[in-house]
């Protein structure tokens, strides 16, 4: 079993964070029955607070790993099953346009197989029922592709995941997560309800270099089970992976997920045609293959924060990171993993992959209108140079040239069309050559007309 130093620890959040321009950061090492959590920075520049121990972080879309276990906790108790269509549970509610969407289960939505539109961040309420209220907006969107035939990343469907855990339970998704999940697994530095914000120092979000703050503090309850509330240290998103290292028992021995549970939520569903972001997806955490190591995990971002949690089974370690500077929060987790895999635990981390000039394309391929909720790609060619523009619907307009890394993937010559997220952008072929869908990382974009 490896071993870890907390000196080393520290200074190496030290110098990434103040490499990186990061305000405020804690990184967390789960080894064994050992936790080792460094922190470094600031958690409010306006306030002058230094980040703790026991200072919160929003953690943006890693959440959906836990609305994933409180699904499969329902499955595990007869109340779900994972391959019958959402419908027969949430009767009533329409979940895009057209009919195919009837078509889509449990098991689509925790793997990124259901087809949704990743969907708005629209703010629908600080109330129980915000959540349902999302759902309403989804009713008009239509699907990206029919449910499993696909990979496309989606909030929406973890917040159609939220919901029906709701229904099935009787209580809000913050209120299920608290009492199903936190409580028993003992994560009390967890917290996603306003109310109890109060009880913990809490870091805030900032722009890099600079002293002001990011407000609001959340920008909508409705799209908690995707990630815009869940708030942790490190060190609890840490024993959260090691919860899972132990095949579902708490560092108590409480027993909180079944075995089976955590083998379904670690089966490859799907693969992930952007490779940087993730080889494959599973039923929750996405899962990478380094140096012939099984990896899973999730990333997430939020305005306020951006986290990493990654755990790899055969090692019995689990590593998470979190950030109040969220656009430099997957620069940030991948300066932690690269030492501590590469050079701590002796994994061969793949390095960010180069262009390459010499592969051969067929810009005609690609060229041509993909849309997605919210964001408009076109894609055309300038003497055999493959660019990419980008239309948000809030008019703002992003424009790279597509630098060729593999057949079908490209990287963006301007990472801000990404939101520095440092992955690539990839296209499905279809049979005739063509492409039928963007992938900007994770989120997916269909081809129209």
């Amino acid at each position: 079993m490896p071993t870890f130093s907390a000196d080393a620890l520290r200074q190496l959040c030290d110098d990434a964070r103040e490499r990186l321009s990061v305000t405020g950061a804690q990184v967390a090492i789960a080894s064994g029955d050992t936790v080792l959590q460094a922190v470094s920075g600031t958690a409010n520049a306006e306030l002058g607070t230094p980040v703790t121990d026991d200072t919160v972080f929003q953690i943006g879309s890693t959440t959906k790993v836990y609305t994933a276990a409180l699904v499969l906790q329902l499955a595990d108790a007869g109340l779900v099953d994972l391959d019958t269509p959402v419908t027969r549970y949430l009767p009533g509610v329409r979940l895009a346009e057209g009919e195919h969407w009837r078509d889509i289960t449990p098991r689509h939505l925790m793997s990124m197989t259901s087809g949704l539109d990743n969907g708005p961040y629209t703010d629908t309420g600080n109330d129980d029922d915000c959540i349902s209220r999302y759902l309403d907006l989804l009713a008009e969107i239509p699907l990206a592709f029919a449910p499993g035939t696909s990979y496309g990343y989606s909030n929406a469907s973890t917040n159609v995941s939220g919901r029906l855990i709701e229904k099935l339970t009787g209580t809000s998704w913050d209120v299920a997560l608290r009492d199903r999940l936190l409580r028993p697994a003992g994560l009390a530095e967890s917290v996603s309800l306003f109310a109890d914000l109060p009880y913990h120092p809490t870091a805030v979000g900032h722009l890099p270099g600079a002293d002001d703050v990011v407000r609001p503090w959340c920008f909508s309850r409705g799209c908690g089970p995707a990630g815009s509330s869940l708030a942790t240290t490190a060190r609890d998103l840490a024993r959260f992976g090691r919860l899972l290292l132990r095949r579902g028992k708490a560092d108590d021995g409480t027993r909180v997920l079944t075995e089976n549970a955590v083998e379904t939520m670690q089966t490859v569903q799907a693969d992930v045609p952007a490779r940087v972001f993730a080889d494959s997806w599973c039923v929750g955490p996405y899962r990478k293959t380094w140096d012939g190591v099984e990896v899973f995990g999730h990333s997430g971002t939020t305005p306020n924060g951006s986290s990493c949690l990654l755990w790899a089974p055969s090692l019995d370690v689990a590593v998470a990171t979190v950030v109040n500077t969220p656009s430099r929060g997957y620069p940030f987790a991948d300066a932690i993993s690269d030492v501590v895999f590469r050079d701590w635990l002796g994994i061969a981390k793949p390095p960010r992959p180069t262009p390459d000039p010499r592969l051969e394309l067929d810009p005609s391929a690609y060229s041509g209108r993909y849309h997605a909720h919210g964001v408009r790609y076109t894609i055309s060619t300038d003497n055999g140079t493959l660019l990419l523009d980008a239309e948000q619907s809030d008019g703002e307009r992003l424009q790279t040239e597509l630098l060729p890394i593999a057949a079908h993937r490209f990287l963006p010559a301007d990472d801000a069309v990404t939101s520095n997220h440092t992955w690539d952008i990839a296209f499905t072929v279809g049979p005739d050559g063509a492409a039928s869908h963007l992938h900007n990382g994770a989120f997916t974009a269909r081809r129209v007309p």
